[in-house]
């Protein structure tokens, strides 16, 4: 026995050292590039296990700046492949892993562009999304990251597995989920029905008091408030709330598995 012990302590012990050996200092590389974009001009940027920031600025330009980063050496690193695919109207940025995935490299990017360039969309397997100033209606996913999007000209769209969103300044939004944190969020307006969803966050509204909607909060573990607002209350529980604002509309559905909800007025 103690011998078939020892002999078991020597694998596990080669085994790990096998595996440190493979893990050395992080290498990086960079990509840098600028692309003619117009008023027609649609944004679409993915990557893998990285963040993604989106900019507006002043410049005529897409201004597109990544960084690839692995531990696991230069060869891994050459396993990614940033493409930046120009057609009339269409800017779309990717980075992806070719071959059999064996490691986790990360694509950092950074794009700026132009105050009249919609963006579309914005998507990382892992990392947080942040974007700020830009026009269109856009759609941000992450499978676990924060998303924090501000002063969008648009309607925004938002949906990460495990990180907060916060939404601020836009023309309004859309369905807004995240399976493990909190959400904030300001809603000048929506056109359909939308959910806003945690399974496990507090979750804070702000809406405009001239909207007319429907709305219903509930909440599994917590409490909901609502201050500043004119609600025709037809259910009032202390976990599940359901009123109109105005003459009632489209529905909002607000609901968090663990935390509270909190419903106020948007100063406009």
């Amino acid at each position: 026995m103690k011998k078939q012990l020892l002999i078991v302590g020597i694998a596990l012990m080669l085994l790990v050292v096998g595996l440190s050996g493979c893990v050395g200092p992080q290498t990086t590389d960079y990509f840098n590039g600028e692309y003619e974009a117009n008023e027609n001009t649609v944004l679409k940027a993915t990557t893998l296990n990285g963040q993604i920031e989106i900019y507006a600025w002043d410049g005529d330009n897409v201004s597109f700046n990544a960084v690839k980063k692995s531990s696991f050496g230069q060869e891994e690193l050459d396993k990614v492949e940033i493409n930046v695919i120009e057609s009339e109207n269409q800017i779309e940025i990717e980075a992806k892993y070719i071959g059999q995935r064996t490691t986790t490299p990360s694509v950092d990017m950074n794009i700026k562009v132009p105050r009249n360039v919609t963006v579309d969309s914005a998507t990382t397997s892992n990392g947080a999304v942040q974007i700020s100033g830009t026009k269109g209606n856009t759609s941000a996913h992450s499978s676990n990251g924060a998303i924090i999007i501000e002063d969008v000209d648009g309607y925004v769209k938002a949906s990460t597995s495990n990180g907060n969103i916060d939404i601020q300044g836009t023309t309004g939004v859309d369905d807004l989920e995240t399976s493990n944190g909190r959400i904030y969020a300001e809603i000048f307006d929506f056109k359909d029905d939308i959910d806003i969803r945690s399974s496990n966050g507090r979750i804070t509204v702000y809406i405009k008091p001239s909207l007319n909607a429907d709305i219903e909060m509930t909440t599994s573990n917590g409490q909901i408030s609502i201050s500043g607002l004119s609600l025709n209350i037809t259910i009032s529980e202390e976990k599940h709330k359901v009123g109109k604002l105005g003459d009632g509309g489209n529905k909002l559905d607000i609901h968090t598995s663990n935390g509270d909800i909190n419903l106020y007025k948007l100063e406009v």
